[in-house]
């Protein structure tokens, strides 16, 4: 391998052997201070934030001839592994299989992390100083959720004054090796409801007197599925007109990020739900909140049969939604209906939906620079999935894009052999660089 991707295989794999998931606070704090002195290496100066319930937060700040900053926000916690069985090696040791590295947090987020830690040396190593300053935001709870970075970051606004605009965390490259510009992330609600119905759990054959939880969950769910969530009135309200994005973003000549086949092809259907296909498939993708079971337990699962009637079922959903949805009038709205039902609801997090205008100059100049080291572009309204870029947007005002990475269309993020390959890590940094040198048209 060459010298900067040596580099990288040893500064990643020194991160993943970290199982540095947002509980596990001290794994978190040896990630977290492994990651300073990286930074420190490199000449940045660090600041770390702790919190009595949090993992810290890593402000790092390095000058360039510029007196504007570049900022790279991260986060070094990860998913959970499970199921290991499924794993081709250990999850938390970094394995090398020709152009293929494997491990937990190799593309979500650990390796997005050193490529911009090791394209910063770089350049340093190549022009005495840099040409802008560069700032990093790492956390380590953004896999829960971001709970505590709001208020871990309040008072330190001065430093987010002298940016001139956010790439964020994930990004990587298309089959067709394209890269999408992502200008936004989808909001999420997380909640658990729970149902209690009996003292004890019950013989089954007494389901014809006696409530049942498990059903009186699903019937309480299924209603809403049914109706399309109509009860909950702040759920339609002020949904952001995605129709006139992606119309803005295709007259402007940019191809919208969509693939229906490798979607399909990915995860083993013939086609998706409600026969959608095409333009509806596209503007369900990025126009429709979702409402989704992440997991349901009740009663025996176990090997062989027990016949009960449980006296507790608990569920856990999420909610993901677009822009201008508000995820704390959703959550007080669907809470109230569980009650009613007399059943337990609780909000475990909630990010809010975020977006930059397309038009903005810092997306234009992301824009311009990629298409002048002769980068395909795709554009992405924003991403179905979710994180704390909200913070940003509406509370420093910074222009925010996703999409610059080292992973690939089939990184399997969140799922057994999550996996980067070499050759798109020497892409990213490349291109990394090049936005380090200049982030704005020329």
């Amino acid at each position: 391998m060459r010298d900067h991707l040596d580099d990288f295989y040893r500064m990643l794999a020194d991160l993943i052997k970290f199982r540095s998931l947002a509980i596990d606070r001290e794994e978190c704090y040896r990630t977290a201070f492994t990651i300073v002195k990286k930074l420190n290496d490199v000449g940045f100066h660090v600041d770390v934030i702790e919190h009595p319930k949090g993992n810290p937060v890593i402000l790092a700040k390095i000058e360039g001839k510029s007196d504007k900053y570049l900022m790279f926000y991260n986060h070094y916690d990860v998913q959970p592994a499970e199921p290991l069985d499924e794993w081709r090696s250990d999850p938390f040791e970094l394995k090398r299989e020709g152009d293929f590295l494997y491990g937990r947090g190799v593309g979500d987020n650990k390796g997005n992390i050193v490529s911009r830690i090791i394209a910063v040396k770089e350049v340093l190593e190549e022009e005495g100083k840099l040409p802008y300053g560069i700032k990093f935001v790492l956390e380590g709870e953004e896999e829960a959720g971001s709970p505590h970075l709001h208020e871990m970051l309040k008072d330190k606004r001065d430093f987010f004054k002298d940016v001139i605009g956010v790439i964020w965390e994930f990004g990587g490259f298309n089959k067709d090796g394209s890269i999408t510009i992502t200008l936004g992330l989808k909001g999420i609600l997380y909640v658990e409801l729970e149902a209690e119905r009996l003292r004890r759990d019950a013989h089954s054959s007494l389901a014809v007197l006696l409530p049942s939880a498990t059903w009186d969950l699903i019937n309480f769910l299924s209603e809403i599925k049914k109706n399309e969530l109509n009860q909950l009135k702040s759920f339609r309200g002020g949904i952001v007109d995605v129709e006139k994005i992606i119309r803005e973003i295709i007259e402007a000549g940019y191809e919208i990020a969509f693939d229906p086949d490798i979607l399909k092809e990915e995860y083993g259907i013939k086609e998706f739900i409600n026969k959608l296909e095409g333009e509806d498939a596209l503007l369900a993708y990025y126009g429709s909140p979702t409402f989704n079971i992440d997991g349901f337990i009740a009663g025996y699962t176990g090997p062989g049969t027990k016949t009960v009637l449980p006296a507790k079922a608990l569920v856990k959903i999420d909610f993901r939604l677009v822009p201008n949805q508000d995820s704390i009038k959703i959550a007080k709205e669907f809470c109230n209906l569980a009650e009613r039902a007399s059943i337990k609801c609780r909000i475990h997090s909630m990010t809010e939906p975020a977006y930059t205008d397309f038009k903005n100059p810092f997306v234009q100049g992301i824009i311009s620079r990629l298409k002048e080291i002769g980068e395909k572009i795709k554009i992405a309204p924003w991403s179905p999935a979710s994180g704390p870029m909200h913070i940003f947007i509406k509370y420093f005002n910074l222009p925010v894009i996703a999409g610059i990475g080292v992973s690939y269309w089939s990184s399997r993020h969140h799922a057994p052999n999550e996996n980067i390959r070499l050759s798109d890590v020497e892409k990213a940094m490349k291109i990394i660089k090049a936005l380090i040198k200049n982030p704005l048209p020329k």
